[in-house]
Formats: structure tokens, C-alpha cells, sequence
């Protein structure tokens, strides 16, 4: 797709390979392609290791069950940490990986502590956990592979799940903010 945009001349426009300018859907997948990570259905652990973020399935504690996910700035390393509930199924984790890397896209410098409940459940998220949410639906089923899969005929809700590898639950969501309708799509 092209775009038109301003350019400031004499300075120079910031590169993608710079992952502090990550702050969008668009840039973390032109980041993930550039560093040869697939991104349909996207490998969610491979870009959080290429961003050098560490990945580990935890077992959390007993008052912590409900818990699908923590990203975490460790303070003698300053890295980052993804711990994600091992329990829950594999499509459930890599929405939950997805998640916290919007997190860390979006509010990484608001604080280095996130803990993540079962999403969309109990009442209304706060702001940074529904921008972590559309970040993570974003990441996982763009747009554009969307419209795609849908054009080359795959229209169950069951299959569209299974090709981008998250649940039926969040593929509803998302064909919803796309303005989609109906029982196939």
C-alpha cells in the first residue's frame, strides 16, 4: 500500500529496526517480516525473542490462577519478562503473549509491572488493557489478512479461528470492530 506523508527535510525519519519507535500494529508487523518472523498465523514467541523479550510458561501461584499473563521489567537486568499461564490452551497463550506485547509497545514507559487477568471477563477493562486488547487482535488478525481469507471463501468463524490460531471468542471480536456481521462471515 503506498502512503503519502511530510517529510521534515534535513532530518532523518526514524528506523524500524529503532524498536523504541514501535508503537503500532503496522510498525511491530513491518519489524516482525523485516527479522524474517512469520507473520500469518504470526509467531508470537519469535518476535518477542527478536525484541528481546523473554517468553516463559509459567505455573502461577495459588492466589494467581486467574492470571493469563505478567510483563515485567526485571530491575538488575532491565529486561523484559513475559510470564504466561501455562494452563490455558495454546491459542489462549499466544493471545496473551500478543497482549503484553502491546503492553509494551503502548505503555512500557507508564510502568514496568502488568498484570493480566483473564481478559474480557468480570466488567470493563481499563484503558491500557483494551488498547493492549485491539493491540493484540490487531497483531494476530490484520485487517488485511482478514478481508483476504474471507475473499479466498473461508467464511466459518471456526475456520477463520483455526487460521490465525486464537479463539472463536476473539476472532468475533475483532470481525465485530471490522464491521462485520452474521454467523459465517
Amino acid at each position: 500500500m503506498a502512503m503519502i506523508g511530510r517529510r521534515n527535510f534535513g532530518s532523518e525519519e526514524p528506523s524500524i529496526e529503532d524498536i523504541s519507535t514501535i508503537d503500532t500494529p503496522d510498525k511491530l508487523l513491518e519489524y516482525a517480516h523485516k527479522n524474517n518472523i512469520e507473520t500469518s498465523p504470526l509467531d508470537v514467541y519469535g518476535l518477542a525473542k527478536v525484541l528481546g523479550i523473554t517468553v516463559r510458561d509459567n505455573i502461577f501461584e495459588e492466589d494467581k490462577k486467574g492470571l493469563s499473563g505478567v510483563l515485567y521489567k526485571e530491575s538488575k537486568t532491565d529486561n523484559w519478562i513475559i510470564l504466561v499461564n501455562q494452563h490455558h490452551h495454546p491459542n489462549r497463550r499466544r493471545y496473551t503473549i500478543a497482549h503484553e506485547l502491546g503492553h509494551w509497545c503502548l505503555h512500557q514507559h507508564q510502568k514496568s509491572l502488568f498484570e493480566d487477568e483473564i481478559f474480557f471477563r468480570g466488567g470493563q477493562p481499563e484503558k491500557p488493557e483494551w488498547q493492549a486488547n485491539d493491540f493484540a487482535s490487531e497483531i494476530l488478525m490484520p485487517e488485511n489478512d482478514f478481508l483476504e481469507k474471507i475473499g479466498n471463501g473461508i467464511t466459518r468463524v471456526e475456520d477463520l479461528a483455526i487460521e490465525f490460531q486464537v479463539s472463536t471468542i476473539a476472532l468475533r471480536i475483532r470481525a465485530k470492530k471490522l464491521g462485520m456481521r452474521g454467523h459465517g462471515l
